[in-house]
C-alpha cells in the first residue's frame, strides 16, 4: 500500500498517526509521504522513520487577526498546488489525515485528484482543520462516543485514539505483584513542551504531602524549559523526585504509577486508558475552544478520573485529593477499572483495517498500483 499522512504540529497529531501507520506495516507492504509542518517535534520524532517527508509551508487560519486571515486564505492556493504536485508524484491509494493545519489543503488537493481520503480526530471536540478537511473526506475516524455529531452526514467511524504499539509493549500488568511494603507511585505529566501552571501546583502539592509526612515516590515530566526550576523546587523541599523533560519509554512510566496527574490532551488520555489508570486531570485552560475540558469529562463522567480547572485548583485542594486517593486504594482500583473500560488498545489495527477495506487492500496482499488516469490513481488488488 502506498499512503499519504498529513498533519503534525505537536505530539497529539504526530503520534495517532505513527500508530497508525506501524499497524499497516504490519498488515502489509508499506510506503509512506508524511507531509508535514516542519516543526521541531514534528522532525524530532519522525526522525529515523523508514518513511518519507515533506514540509508544506501553511499559514493558520485560528487565532488570526482579520488581516491575518484574509492573508493566510488568500495564500492557501500555493501549499494547495505543491500538495497536488506531491501527490501526483507519490501515487498514493489513499491520503490520511491527523489533524494540525498543514492537512487541510492536502486533503482538498487529494480530492481534487479523485483519491479517497479519511480524518482521524483525536479529541471530542473537532479542531478547525479536521472540521474543513472533514468536507471533503469519504471517512472520518473518531475517537470519543459523541464525536460524530460534529460531522453532519458523513461516514463515521468511532474507532477510539491509536496507541503507539511501544507504549503497549512496555506497559506491564503490576496489580497481582502488590508490595504492601512499596511506596504510593505518582506520576506527573506537565507536557511535552511544557505545562508551567500545572507544574507549579503539583511541585506545591507534593510539597505540602511530603512535609505532612506521606510516604510517596514521584516522576515528574516537566518539559525542557522549566526541568531545572522544578528540579530545584524539590530539592529545596528535601525531596527526591525524579525530574525528567520529556519520557521516552512512557509505558514503562505508566506501568510503574499508581496515580497519573495529567492534562487532558487527547493522546494523553487514550494511552492512560489503553493500560487502565487512574488519573487527576487538570485540563489546559488556553486549549482551543476548550477541548480539554471535554475530553477530561469523558472520563470524569466514567468514573475514571479526577478533573479540576486549572483556575480553581489550589495547591492545598490537590494535596488532600491525592491524600484522599493515596489513602483509598479499593476507589484507585475502581478508578482503574472504570478507565480500562474506556480505553482502545486496538485503535491503531481497527483503523488500520478499515483503511485497507476502504482501498479494496486485502492485508497481507501487494497491492498493484495502476496508472495516473487523468486526475484519478486507480489502485487494485
Amino acid at each position: 500500500m502506498r499512503l499519504v499522512i498529513t498533519g503534525g504540529g505537536t505530539g497529539g497529531h504526530l503520534f495517532p498517526g505513527i500508530a497508525i501507520a506501524q499497524e499497516l506495516a504490519s498488515l502489509c507492504p508499506l510506503e509512506l509521504l508524511w507531509i508535514g509542518t516542519g516543526r521541531p517535534v514534528e522532525k524530532r520524532v519522525l526522525k529515523g522513520m523508514p518513511w518519507e517527508y515533506e514540509v508544506l509551508n501553511v499559514r493558520p487560519l485560528k487565532g488570526r487577526n482579520v488581516f491575518e486571515l484574509v492573508s493566510a486564505v488568500l495564500s492557501l492556493p500555493v501549499p494547495i498546488v505543491r500538495a497536488v504536485k506531491l501527490i501526483r508524484d507519490f501515487r498514493p491509494h489513499m491520503v490520511l489525515g491527523v489533524g494540525g493545519y498543514v492537512s487541510g489543503p492536502v486533503v482538498f488537493a487529494a480530492r481534487l485528484l479523485g483519491i479517497p481520503t479519511a480524518i482521524h480526530e483525536q479529541n471530542f471536540l473537532p479542531g478547525l482543520a479536521n472540521k474543513m478537511a472533514s468536507r471533503f473526506a469519504d471517512r472520518i475516524y473518531t475517537s470519543f462516543e459523541g464525536s460524530g455529531r460534529y460531522f453532519h452526514g458523513k461516514n463515521v467511524e468511532c474507532l477510539g485514539n491509536p496507541v503507539r504499539r511501544q507504549i503497549l509493549d512496555d506497559s506491564v500488568d503490576l496489580s497481582s505483584k502488590s508490595d504492601p511494603f512499596r511506596q504510593f507511585h505518582i506520576l506527573v505529566l506537565g507536557g511535552s513542551q511544557g505545562a508551567s501552571g500545572l507544574n507549579t501546583i503539583v511541585s506545591s502539592a507534593l510539597k505540602i504531602l511530603h512535609q505532612s509526612g506521606l510516604k510517596f515516590q514521584a516522576i515528574h515530566q516537566t518539559g525542557a524549559s522549566e526541568k531545572e526550576e522544578i528540579s530545584l523546587r524539590y530539592a529545596a523541599s528535601g525531596m527526591n523526585v525524579k525530574v525528567e523533560p520529556f519520557i521516552e519509554r512512557i509505558g514503562i512510566a505508566y506501568s510503574w504509577a499508581d496515580l497519573i496527574i495529567c492534562r487532558a490532551g487527547a493522546t494523553t488520555l487514550a494511552e492512560i486508558t489503553a493500560i487502565g489508570k487512574p488519573a487527576i486531570c487538570i485540563p489546559y485552560p488556553h486549549a482551543a475552544d476548550g477541548h480539554q475540558d471535554l475530553n477530561a469529562k469523558t472520563l470524569c463522567d466514567a468514573g475514571a478520573a479526577l478533573c479540576f480547572q486549572e483556575r480553581d485548583l489550589g495547591a492545598v485542594t490537590l494535596a488532600s485529593h491525592i491524600e484522599e486517593l493515596m489513602t483509598e486504594p479499593e476507589r484507585l482500583k475502581e478508578m482503574a477499572r472504570r478507565s480500562r473500560d474506556l480505553g482502545r488498545p486496538h485503535a491503531a489495527r481497527d483503523i488500520a483495517v478499515s483503511i485497507l477495506k476502504l482501498c479494496s487492500i486485502d492485508s497481507g496482499v501487494v497491492p498493484k498500483l495502476g496508472k495516473m488516469e487523468g486526475e484519478e490513481i486507480k489502485g487494485h488488488v
